[in-house]
């Protein structure tokens, strides 16, 4: 094959690459924003199940509790953008 042909940088390349870093940096802003209120939402979480069951939650259920709240607002993300067109072509933005 030839040399050239092999080095070259092209806009698809160029393009492929800025969308991926572009994307990262989104995930990890959403993560960093998910994790600020943690230990509010934990102490809530807590709170409530003491207030109705008369105990405290354990460890492994605080954090399986955890886990699933931030699964769901990656979820509830994802449910969000495929619905936005229906609400901004009804409602307006």
């Amino acid at each position: 094959m030839d040399d050239k042909k092999q080095s070259r940088l092209t806009i698809r390349l160029v393009y492929a690459v800025l969308v991926a870093v572009i994307g990262s940096l989104q995930f990890g802003y959403n993560i960093g924003v998910i994790n600020a209120p943690e230990m509010i939402i934990k102490e809530f979480y807590n709170q409530t199940y003491h207030r109705r069951m008369g105990s405290w939650l354990s460890y492994t259920t605080m954090t399986q509790l955890w886990s699933a709240s931030v699964s769901i607002f990656s979820v509830g993300g994802m449910i969000g953008s495929f619905s936005v067109g229906v609400f901004v072509n009804r409602f307006g933005r």
